[in-house]
């Protein structure tokens, strides 16, 4: 069970309208005086107006940055997983095998709308987290692609996988990071991230 800051002004003004009750004189079909029963039902009213206090806003552990990579350790690796902590229990994959390159994978149904290349809310969030991880570490994204429509024009691709790009720019991303905007094989947007070769 869990309290609130409510709840102690409750149960103070509960026992001071009892403090009161037990002093007042006792008179056959008395009550306690107008003002005793004003102040006793304001304080009451204020602790259960006030409600439960408001949590402080921060991230869950482990998201605001990622860990510093162990020796020995991918450093995509730890991006890897500090994005898969975000986006836990959505549709979105993020994979990697080995010491290879990372791939972020969202379903076309959260990226765009059909017949139209603006970034829908769900995918402009993973840009977000890819572009904070892009900056960080300042790995390049090879891979930029998105999917047409079904049974649609391979134009309408490229035109979201423009926008894919101009996203990741808005967010702070280099130029010299972005590949060159393609067409996805699936009808999944696909992000490529790498290191750079040494």
């Amino acid at each position: 069970m869990t309290f609130d800051r409510a709840a102690p002004a409750t149960v103070a003004t509960a026992a001071v309208v009892a403090r009161v009750a037990s002093l007042a004189p006792a008179r056959h079909g008395a009550v306690l005086p107008r003002r005793v029963w004003l102040v006793a039902t304001a304080l009451a009213l204020h602790g259960c107006a006030s409600g439960p206090p408001k949590p402080a806003e921060s991230s869950p552990a482990g998201r605001d940055a990622p860990r510093k990579a162990a020796p020995g350790q991918h450093p995509l690796a730890v991006e890897r997983d500090w994005l898969r902590s975000w986006f836990e229990g959505t549709p979105v994959t993020i994979a990697q095998r080995d010491d290879g390159p990372l791939n972020v994978e969202v379903p076309l149904a959260f990226s765009f709308a059909p017949r139209r290349s603006t970034v829908k809310p769900a995918l402009a969030a993973v840009l977000d987290k890819l572009a904070e991880s892009l900056r960080r570490t300042g790995a390049l994204l090879p891979g930029l692609a998105a999917p047409p429509d079904p049974a649609g024009p391979p134009a309408l691709a490229l035109q979201r996988a423009g926008a894919l790009r101009a996203h990741l720019l808005s967010r702070g991303v280099s130029v010299a990071q972005l590949g060159t905007p393609a067409v996805a094989q699936a009808a999944t947007v696909q992000l490529r991230a790498e290191l750079p070769a040494l």
